[in-house]
């Protein structure tokens, strides 16, 4: 089939993937459980029904992956990952339509997970449908639909890595914001974490005798700036990628509107991102507690070394000076090498992989993709650095959507989706 083929057939299954992304969103796959078995029995009947040869593999029952298999005239095998869990939903009285509902309005499919990344999972389905068609294509290609990327991957598409379930040439991960057709980008890679939790221990008391315990809820509140001050840690990073941070940066300048957050994006690749973003402490009001911890999101560009920013961090509590505050070591995983301290991943600008997919993109949208590095965490981490494979993002989300109540995804984009994973197999 002919790349023009190929986008026909897409732009004719605009109802076809709205709806597939709508029936998805209907799942609930939120964390904290992260349930995918629904999803994926949703994913296997369409399958059946297309004739697609498919495989289950699962490190929990209640979190099983699904990959499609086309079988190629070639030995070259391509990749699509893509993941099925989302986060939780938040306040259901912010949403305008139930998280849940998969509402389909305006152009656009509604509901939790529609951007991040439900509706990139759908056009990987029907790419695959379209693909299954014909009869041959030049290389074989698996779509693979994962559990607990919003948690690490630990029974998807990291301990797929692990287990070497994962392999091919390339990997193309359906994540991420594309640009869709006005501005279109690859994710050459993603930024990567040093998460860190802060407990603060006291002394218990009265709630009518403050005087008689220790607050570790205010031992907490004066540390919590001094972890902040990682923000202004400059990373070093790797000259090879200085082009592409500085297109990254104009990329999201876009969205940034107030004075604030475009001081806050000029300094987003080269220093830490920080967000303490969950809180807890007390049992009573009438008691002193003893006990608080506060968790942190930081974020660092692919290529800064995640032991020297712990490092900065411990250094800056010490400074503090604050006695029975300390960083949580028992979830902090020690490197096993270089390759592993290094924050996110990066591929290289300039390889095969990168033309191809960059063509694809070029030929579906009349615009050259920019490259960009992703400032969210993807399985790209999982695919490039355990189980080596080379790993670009092109994915149908919208900046600003995933995540946020009110959450979309359009249908435009999941059929600019479908023109991509189904045409890059026929050009690679």
């Amino acid at each position: 089939m002919s790349l023009s083929k190929i986008f026909s057939e897409s732009e004719k299954a605009q109802n076809e993937v709205s709806e597939i992304a709508s029936g998805l969103v209907k799942l609930n796959s939120a964390h904290p459980d992260g349930k995918t078995v629904d999803c994926v029995e949703y994913i296997r009947k369409y399958f059946d029904e297309k004739g697609i040869e498919y495989y289950i593999h699962a490190k929990e029952d209640n979190k099983p992956n699904i990959v499609g298999v086309l079988k190629g005239q070639s030995k070259k095998k391509i990749l699509w990952v893509g993941h099925l869990d989302v986060v939780p939903v938040g306040e259901i009285d912010t949403w305008t339509y139930h998280p849940f509902s998969g509402k389909i309005i305006d152009g656009k499919v509604w509901g939790r997970g529609s951007s991040d990344m439900k509706g990139s999972c759908a056009a990987a389905m029907v790419a695959a449908r379209i693909l299954s068609k014909q009869k041959s294509i030049p290389n074989t290609v698996e779509f693979w639909f994962t559990a607990d990327e919003e948690i690490g991957g630990g029974a998807g598409a990291r301990w797929l890595s692990e287990t070497k379930k994962l392999n091919g040439d390339v990997c193309i991960i359906g994540d991420g914001n594309g640009g869709g057709y006005k501005n279109p980008s690859i994710d050459l890679g993603c930024k990567g974490g040093a998460g860190t939790k802060l407990i603060a221990r006291g002394k218990t008391a009265h709630g009518s005798t403050p005087y008689l315990g220790d607050n570790a809820i205010m031992k907490l509140l004066k540390v919590i700036p001094y972890i902040y001050k990682i923000g202004d840690y400059k990373l070093k990073l790797p000259a090879e990628l200085e082009k592409t941070f500085k297109v990254s940066t104009k990329f999201y300048m876009a969205e940034a509107s107030t004075p604030l957050q475009k001081k806050a994006v000029k300094k987003l690749f080269f220093y830490p991102t920080v967000a303490c973003n969950i809180i807890n402490g007390g049992v009573k009001t009438n008691v002193v507690p003893d006990y608080a911890e506060a968790d942190f999101d930081i974020r660092l560009s692919p290529g800064a070394k995640v032991s020297e920013v712990r490092a900065e961090i411990e250094r800056l509590v010490k400074e503090a000076g604050i006695p029975g505050v300390e960083v949580d070591k028992t979830r902090i995983r020690t490197p096993t090498n270089s390759k592993m301290d290094s924050a996110g991943y990066y591929e290289s600008p300039n390889s095969e992989f990168m033309e191809k997919l960059s063509l694809t993109i070029k030929k579906a949208t009349k615009k050259k993709p920019k490259t960009k590095i992703l400032t969210g965490g993807t399985d790209g981490v999982s695919t490039s650095k355990i189980a080596g494979i080379p790993s670009l993002g092109y994915g149908t989300s919208l900046t600003g959507k995933a995540h946020q109540p009110d959450e979309y995804i359009t249908i435009e984009n999941l059929v600019l989706g479908i023109k991509v994973y189904a045409g890059f197999p026929i050009i690679f």
